[in-house]
Formats: C-alpha cells, sequence, structure tokens
C-alpha cells in the first residue's frame, strides 16, 4: 500500500462539489427536523393527562386520513363507533372546544355566551384552514423535502463513498506498481490501469450525481410551495378573525350597557 503521499488528489471541481452537497445535505436535515411537525397530530396543542389517555392509535389513524384526504381533496369518514370526545386537532380546536362547552353554562343570550359560540365557530374555520396548511405542506413541502434527501442526496453520497473505495484500489495498484519487480511490472501495470480506468469512471459518475443535486430546482419550488400554503393559513385566519372582532367588540358594548343598566 502507499503512504499518505502517494493518495490520489481528486480534480478540484469534485472537492467543490462536495463542499454544495453537504450544505444543500445539512439544509434538508435541519428544515425536515421542523417539517415533520406538519405530519403530527396536534402539534401547537399540548393535550390533558385525561384527553390524551384514550385510544392514541385511532387519533394517528384519523390524523393520516384527514392529512391524505385533505392533500386529495376528498371528505375524510369518521367510523361511528370512535369516541366523540377526541383529542383537538389544533389549539384552534381546542379553543372552539372550551368555548362551545361553556356557552351554554354562562347563559346562550348572554352577551359572553353569544360571543362564546361565534368564537367557537371562527375557531373551527381558523383550524379547519391550519389542517388544510398541514396536508399542504406536508405533501407539497416536506413529503418532496424527504424524498430529494433519500434519494438524489442519498445517491450522491453512495457515489461518493464508492469514489473513496475506487482510489484506495487505485493508489493501492500504483504503489504495487512501483514496488513490482521486472517480471512482475507488465501485470502490475495492467492491474493500475485498469483501476485507473474504475476511478476515472466512479469520479465523472459522482459528479454527475454531485450536479444533479446542486442543480436540482426542487428545493426553491418546495419553499415557494411552502410559503404559499403559509400565506393562505394566514390569509384565511386573518379574514376569520376580522369578521369575528368587530361583533366581540360590539357584544362587549351591550354587555358593559347591560351591567351599567341591568333590567328590573
Amino acid at each position: 500500500m502507499g503512504s499518505v503521499t502517494d493518495v490520489t488528489e481528486l480534480p478540484a471541481k469534485y472537492k467543490e462539489l462536495e463542499e454544495k452537497v453537504d450544505k444543500i445535505k445539512a439544509l434538508h436535515e435541519s428544515f425536515l427536523r421542523v417539517s415533520r411537525n406538519y405530519t403530527l397530530p396536534h402539534y401547537d396543542y399540548e393535550p390533558l393527562l385525561s384527553e390524551s389517555a384514550y385510544d392514541f392509535a385511532t387519533t394517528v389513524s384519523d390524523r393520516v386520513s384527514t392529512l391524505v384526504s385533505s392533500a386529495s381533496g376528498t371528505p375524510a369518514t369518521r367510523d361511528a363507533s370512535q369516541p366523540k370526545d377526541e383529542i383537538p386537532r389544533s389549539l384552534a380546536h381546542a379553543f372552539a372546544k372550551a368555548a362551545t362547552a361553556n356557552a351554554d353554562a354562562v347563559g346562550s343570550e348572554e352577551p359572553l355566551g353569544v360571543a362564546l359560540k361565534k368564537f367557537a365557530a371562527t375557531e373551527e374555520r381558523v383550524g379547519a384552514a391550519r389542517l388544510r396548511l398541514d396536508a399542504e405542506a406536508t405533501a407539497k413541502f416536506h413529503q418532496p423535502f424527504s424524498t430529494t434527501l433519500n434519494q438524489l442526496i442519498l445517491h450522491a453520497m453512495k457515489a461518493r463513498r464508492n469514489v473513496q473505495a475506487v482510489r484506495l484500489n487505485y493508489d493501492a495498484a500504483r504503489a504495487k506498481l512501483k514496488a513490482a519487480r521486472p517480471e512482475r511490472e507488465e501485470a502490475a501495470r495492467q492491474e493500475m490501469e485498469a483501476t485507473e480506468d474504475e476511478f476515472v469512471a466512479v469520479v465523472d459518475d459522482a459528479m454527475g450525481k454531485m450536479t444533479a443535486v446542486v442543480e436540482s430546482p426542487e428545493p426553491l419550488k418546495n419553499l415557494a410551495d411552502l410559503v404559499a400554503a403559509q400565506l393562505k393559513y394566514f390569509k384565511e385566519a386573518h379574514e376569520a378573525l376580522a369578521e369575528l372582532s368587530p361583533e366581540i367588540d360590539e357584544l362587549q358594548v351591550t354587555n358593559e350597557a347591560l351591567l351599567r343598566h341591568p333590567s328590573s
């Protein structure tokens, strides 16, 4: 085997591609650690112990059905045997549940009771929009990013490892040729030339796969899709709350008037 000084130098372009691919790989891994939250049930709401005690398998199954149906546009169906008192699917749904549960208790005709019912309906709208965001972000960002990492980038990384393995064989063959006795020199030369051809081939293959990663338009396209999905959600949430806000303000004025001038 050759010494460290005998290690074959890789092309400068190869090293440049390696650096770029490593950065793109780190980018995908970093974003996937965050975007995986879109695939989790009630990720923005920590359920009470009593809520989380009910069948977790049912929750996961229901979440998957919701994401798939939302992405496809097909309404999800629920088994009538499933419990109705399920864990809210989002923070907005949790607010809606709490408001609905207490509206009648405080008086459905009272300003606060009316406000709670209106608030619950609005939070349901916001929660539904949030679930649509989750579905779109999963389908158009998380899954494509995962595919790029586990296919395009993975193939490039495997090709790079292959380059390192073949380079070791090539360097060993060169060292063997240098040390070969005259009667073994021709055989050693043929072996070296064969490993050299293989080395050139795997370097070209790895550079092609790394170039495919670097030149892929998918990351930016996926990011644009994520931004579009988030914009749609925040727009829908803003519209729903903008409709509710003046109604709540009006009920607040009515409530204050009733407090100042209670009916006899």
